[in-house]
């Protein structure tokens, strides 16, 4: 099997120098071409993109920077960097939208109390089911926690009235973290309504 050799690429110098002598014509057909993956991206204004671009071709960090193959035109490579930061922020904007409705689907219920009636229209008796009703609802939740400390710390929290990132601090967990736990404690409760229910 061949060695696959690295490929030839233009320095820094060189490229701001191509930068610098690009005429009016040219700087016109990139920003015609920036409009294009600005519009893709929706996010982004034409000339930031295209400046965005040209910064990433100077980078000092060579882990960052975007490297032009000596045989590559000018145009063609920028072109290529606008499509690839364009098309990389329509994947960060749908990893976090993904995120965000994770969060927002499964965080959005009650860990304190299956029973969401106002305790001021509850009779006495309603009173008393409910106390019963929410302690064998704890007491199930912990019991199903048990081995997992991320989940009983989230419970906790939770309990405690910790929401969003408040309740990622105390747990030690990130977001997607927090919304795959919530999800599992989400099927907790819809256990704990079934067995209750059957009992």
């Amino acid at each position: 099997m061949g060695v696959i050799e690295p490929v030839d690429s233009k320095e820094t110098a060189g490229l701001r120098d191509e930068l610098g002598a690009l005429s009016d014509i040219d700087k016109h057909r990139l920003l015609k071409i920036a409009r294009t993956y600005a519009a893709v991206a929706r996010d982004l204004e034409p000339e930031d993109l295209l400046q965005e671009a040209m910064m990433k071709s100077l980078e000092e960090n060579p882990h960052e920077r975007r490297r032009c193959p000596k045989d590559l035109n000018l145009i063609t490579f920028l072109a290529g960097v606008m499509r690839s930061l364009a098309s990389n922020r329509v994947e960060w904007r749908k990893r976090r939208k993904e995120a965000e409705a994770a969060e927002v689907l499964h965080a959005n219920y009650s860990l304190l109390a299956a029973i969401t009636a106002d305790e001021a229209s509850r009779t006495p008796e309603e009173s008393i089911l409910h106390a019963e009703h929410e302690a064998a609802f704890h007491a199930f939740l912990e019991e199903q926690c048990k081995g997992c400390e991320k989940t009983h710390l989230v419970l906790l929290g939770g309990f405690d009235g910790l929401r969003g990132q408040d309740l990622c601090d105390f747990a030690g967990v990130t977001k997607m973290e927090l919304a795959t736990i919530h999800r599992r404690i989400a099927r907790m409760m819809n256990r704990f309504k079934k067995e209750r229910s059957l009992s």
